[in-house]
């Protein structure tokens, strides 16, 4: 769904006074909420990497604890943890009930590699 811009609004406005409906015209229509967050944008990931890359497979992992989604997954889980390989950049995805249950997995994962 869509909101209508500012012009169209006050045009519909003024022809509903001219038709003899009460309408205050000197006000701005309402912001809305979800407007507002859908134009906002987010930083650029940058294309220069800054630091040098692992020299070797499993040497430094980025961790990403995702705060709870939206809906669950089949398995009944609500936030994903991701682990990204710095060397060959291959990533992993581990659905848990919550972020209180990343560290036993994160455990397991560094225990397993």
């Amino acid at each position: 769904l869509d909101h209508a811009n500012y012009r169209s609004t006050y045009t519909v406005a003024a022809q509903a006074r001219a038709a003899g409906t009460p309408v205050r015209l000197s006000d701005a229509p309402p912001k809305c909420d979800a407007c507002i967050l859908g134009k906002q944008t987010r930083t650029p990931v940058p294309k220069v990497r800054e630091g040098e890359r692992s020299k070797e497979r499993g040497a430094i992992f980025f961790v990403d604890p995702a705060g709870n989604q939206c809906t669950r997954s089949t398995s009944g889980s609500i936030a994903p943890l991701d682990i990204v390989d710095d060397f060959s950049s291959y990533g992993w995805t581990f659905p848990v009930a919550s972020k209180a249950q990343c560290a036993p997995i994160l455990r397991k994962f560094i225990i397993a590699r």
